[in-house]
């Protein structure tokens, strides 16, 4: 019998990684340690200055709006002062619907209602009347309601005298907001 070789091929060799090189437990606890508050300090601290940056805006916008609603609500009631502090004896008719129609319902009633029992007497007298805002301030303000104080110089003219007369005014406006309109919703003498 003759003996056969058998060849075996050499078994692959595991490979095995580089021994990683030991951590020292103690340097990454310290680093830790360390880095942890630091971190945390700087989310916070970016934290406070964003919600302060927008806390800053909404606050701006907001003073902004009243702002620009004190202001729109000022033109009005000084426009209203003067509508409905002036009469046109040729036409009083025009002169109520001007009022009525930049006033809110309830008050546009009430006025027409008023009004209409006034005219007759002041076309009897052809009386007419023009009306001319001295000063107006707003005495409180929201964004959807005013009131705005006006001082009015009413100049009067009829057949019952000889020189046109003047009559000082001082009115009570309360407005409210009606879309981007101020509309007429009470109206005082004072």
């Amino acid at each position: 019998m003759v003996a056969t070789e058998t060849k075996l091929k050499p078994s692959p060799r595991p490979r095995t990684e580089p021994a990683a090189e030991p951590v020292d437990e103690s340097k990454r606890s310290l680093w830790r340690k360390w880095l942890r508050p630091k971190v945390l300090a700087v989310v916070v601290l970016v934290l406070l200055v964003a919600g302060g940056a927008v806390f800053g805006w909404l606050r701006i916008e907001r003073l902004s709006a009243a702002e620009d609603a004190r202001a729109a609500a000022l033109r009005s009631g000084t426009e209203l002062a003067t509508m409905i502090s002036t009469f046109d004896a040729k036409d009083p008719q025009a002169s109520v619907n001007a009022v009525v129609a930049h006033a809110t319902d309830k008050f546009g009633a009430e006025y027409r209602d008023t009004s209409g029992k006034l005219v007759p007497v002041l076309r009897q007298a052809q009386a007419s009347t023009q009306g001319t805002v001295l000063k107006a301030a707003v005495a409180e303000s929201t964004v959807d309601r005013a009131v705005v104080i006006a001082f009015v110089d009413q100049t009067v003219r009829n057949t019952n005298l000889k020189e046109p007369r003047i009559d000082r005014s001082r009115m009570q406006l309360t407005l409210v907001r009606a879309g981007d309109d101020w509309r007429l919703d009470e109206f005082t003498l004072l």
